[in-house]
């Protein structure tokens, strides 16, 4: 296609997740057009094509945090229309609960209870945006997991508690809330430490998945982890970045 073109668009953000692949590929044909073209940066250079640097989803306070992971600093929010946005009694940004448990892997009793009592909190109080003020409901948070075990005991848990259905909170993991948005956004990061990650420690560490999940949130994102989660010492290169990306994102808190 491109050979028979004279111009060629390219549209996406290589910094969030890719779509599914059933191909096998050699390098460097095994990554998108628009990842090759990036070449390893986090932003698009301004001599191969245009960085669009504003987001009208997420608050300043989330935007400064998700900049800073993924897109040097250089993504900004549309504060025109995302400042207004207020939680009464609950304040922007990234926030991190820790939650002491052993042992957990794919799903983590502790972290849905600590979400389920934490959202009992929030739920009523008052949720203004650009359209005005309103009860904050079900429906306005979003519960992301890593695994879908995970993901079926936290609904378990919000069901019991007259919190599920249609109308209730969605559950889901990253990568099927790819596009999704909510004002305020739970992480279970789900697995007790690095050793009982199954995937291993880079998959629930993955920057651009941790990017995809906390941009879904417009006011708020709470990262809900184990405190040994980040009690290890990284054998790569890029297992160190990515662990000090996210003590910094949940820095922030």
């Amino acid at each position: 296609m491109a050979p028979a073109a004279t111009n060629l668009l390219l549209l996406g953000d290589p910094q969030q997740l890719p779509q599914v692949s059933q191909g096998t590929h050699p390098e460097p044909v095994d990554t998108s057009a628009l990842s090759w073209l990036v070449d390893g940066q986090h932003t698009l250079p301004d001599e191969r094509g245009y960085f669009l640097d504003r987001s009208y989803r997420m608050h300043p306070a989330v935007c400064a945090a998700v900049s800073a992971l993924s897109y040097e600093g250089r993504l900004c929010s549309h504060t025109e229309r995302t400042a207004v946005r207020r939680l009464d009694g609950y304040p922007p940004g990234v926030h991190t609960r820790g939650v002491h448990h052993k042992g957990n892997s794919i799903e983590s009793p502790e972290e849905a209870e600590a979400i389920l009592a934490e959202l009992r909190q929030l739920l009523g109080s008052p949720w203004t945006d650009e359209h005005g003020t309103r009860p904050l409901a079900a429906s306005d948070v979003l519960v992301l997991a890593p695994y879908n075990a995970q993901v079926a005991l936290v609904r378990r848990r919000l069901a019991s508690a007259g919190l599920g259905g249609a109308d209730g909170v969605r559950v889901g993991t990253v990568d099927k809330f790819q596009g999704g948005q909510a004002p305020v956004v739970f992480i279970s990061m789900t697995a007790s430490s690095a050793d009982d990650v199954p995937r291993g420690i880079s998959f629930l560490l993955n920057r651009n998945r941790l990017n995809v999940a906390v941009s879904r949130a417009q006011y708020a994102a709470v990262i809900v982890r184990s405190e040994l989660l980040t009690q290890y010492l990284p054998a790569t290169p890029d297992g160190l970045v990515d662990l000090g990306a996210f003590l910094g994102l949940t820095s922030t808190s």
